[in-house]
């Protein structure tokens, strides 16, 4: 019988998306065939990921699932049996959605970071600045990651870990395709908060807090010595290292991009709230039901991508510092809509116990 629980978790998570889609397309600011060019090149680098881990899912089904006594398995069959099962389960509906809302959010999201969020301009960096300040009594944030960090080879190692955050970022979605039924729960409390943290968090708070981030805070507002000096460091730190760091080359390919008509993946500026930082949380979150070492291995992840933020110059201090507390937010109140889809589903359509 049909778990009504992933069909209407699938149209929940399809109806957000297009909403947002649909908001940025008629914006007037967003060209529709550069938008459609830009979703392809995200259908096709999350339909790949997704094809990896189907082939991963097959190996494993496959050792699972071989005959004792060395008789042969025949792959195409147990292929067959497990598509069988899941068209049973939902209509591929936990199969398909993760991969299509993945490329529709990334697209849609560069489309409102680079053509809409612009015209808020960025006014709160002196605001956020001071923040930092009076938080960190009186000291730019930055200047303590830089004394406790205070070499280049740590530098050069902080800059690969914050990079690299694309690959949690995007394989999480991608694994919750592949995951049993009985892991519905888990699997519909992360996709929702991961829609709300792009959408609400990313998009709509940045609109009404709008800010650059150090790094840029001399283009957008005005040269300052404290934010200067965190450049000189940086470059200073490059030099040393005599290989580039990932964050000045980012930062200053952002910063000639910015303004452009065509867009661009990964495009767009804009620093509070950090969906760099929200998202390291949700990831916590989400490890800790699976395994407590896993959770504050993650946890320990979230903290390096903060200092990261910080110590690169892409943030405040309180840009991570307001994720987090919004994550956690989002992450309660995404169970909550979790249990909602589940009433229906306990009326009529029998289903297993849930850890």
């Amino acid at each position: 019988m049909t778990d009504r629980r992933e069909v209407r978790a699938a149209g929940l998570g399809f109806a957000i998306v297009a909403s947002y889609m649909a908001l940025v397309l008629l914006s007037g600011r967003v060209d529709p065939a550069d938008f459609g060019r830009l979703f392809l090149s995200y259908v096709k680098g999350s339909f790949s990921l997704w094809l990896i881990l189907g082939f991963l899912a097959l190996l494993w089904l496959l050792y699972k699932e071989r005959p004792r006594g060395g008789a042969s398995v025949s792959p195409a069959a147990v292929m067959a049996e497990w598509l069988k099962e899941r068209w049973a389960r939902d209509r591929l509906a936990s199969l398909l959605w993760p991969p299509v809302l993945f490329a529709a959010l990334m697209a849609s999201f560069n489309a409102f970071k680079q053509m809409i969020l612009p015209a808020a301009g960025f006014r709160f960096d002196p605001l956020f600045a001071e923040l930092d300040r009076l938080v960190f009594l009186g000291n730019d944030p930055w200047r303590i990651t830089h004394t406790i960090f205070g070499s280049p080879t740590a530098t050069g190692l902080i800059d690969k870990a914050y990079h690299g955050w694309f690959v949690p970022m995007a394989l999480g979605v991608m694994i919750c395709a592949w995951l049993p039924r009985a892991s519905w729960r888990l699997r519909t409390q992360y996709l929702l908060s991961y829609l709300v943290m792009w959408i609400g968090v990313g998009s709509l708070l940045a609109f009404l807090l709008p800010g650059a981030g150090p790094c840029f805070y001399a283009d957008f507002v005005g040269p300052v010595p404290e934010f200067q000096a965190l450049m000189d460091a940086l470059a200073a730190d490059q030099q040393a290292l005599g290989t580039p760091i990932a964050a000045l080359h980012f930062q200053d390919g952002l910063l000639r991009a910015f303004g452009s008509d065509t867009l661009m993946v990964g495009g767009g500026i804009s620093a509070m709230p950090s969906v760099h930082n929200g998202l390291a949380a949700l990831f916590a979150f989400a490890a800790f039901r699976v395994n407590r070492w896993a959770g504050w291995a993650m946890v320990a992840y979230a903290a390096l991508i903060w200092i990261g933020s910080i110590h690169l110059g892409w943030h405040y201090a309180i840009d991570g510092l307001a994720s987090f507390l919004l994550a956690w937010g989002i992450w309660w109140a995404a169970g909550r809509a979790a249990t909602w889809l589940e009433r229906p589903a306990r009326a009529g359509t029998p289903v297993p116990a849930l850890a």
